[in-house]
């Protein structure tokens, strides 16, 4: 197993009594994710994926709700889509990397390719392009992304 997956819990700081340890099928279990993200379809597709690799969800569908999830959640991993209904999410990634304590992994989302330079300018961890096509590539992106005492 995974280093990364194996220390992740035991270091988060958080109670770990709530806590399950990852495993090969559920190597997302114990995280928290948090999607900015106003299109039904990608909610969905990224629920069933976190569902089936034991990541909760929250989900938040414009920047107003996202910033009101934060008030009160400490997720693991945020993924924000750019094209928000009142907003630029790059405006959120670049909040949220300045951020002291910082959320350990920011990662942006777009189906244009071409604002993987500008998530990752903004200060996001990667970039993640829609439509997600597999959970392999999904978990992949996601582990990849976190540090290694998570």
């Amino acid at each position: 197993m995974d280093q990364r997956i194996a220390g992740r819990l035991m270091n988060s700081g958080q109670n770990n009594s709530l806590n399950f340890c990852p495993t090969k099928l559920r190597p997302l279990l114990g995280l928290t994710l948090l999607l900015v993200e106003d299109s039904r379809f990608t909610c969905e597709a990224v629920r069933m994926m976190c569902q089936r690799s034991g990541a909760r969800l929250r989900r938040a569908d414009c920047l107003k709700s996202a910033e009101r999830h934060l008030g009160v959640y400490r997720p693991s991993i945020v993924i924000i889509d750019i094209g928000l209904p009142d907003g630029s999410g790059l405006s959120l990634i670049r909040k949220l990397h300045h951020e002291s304590p910082r959320i350990p992994t920011i990662l942006g989302t777009s189906g244009d390719e071409l604002m993987h330079h500008s998530v990752l300018k903004a200060g996001a961890d990667g970039f993640l392009t829609k439509p997600i096509e597999s959970l392999a590539g999904f978990q992949s992106a996601l582990l990849s992304k976190l540090p290694t005492n998570q």
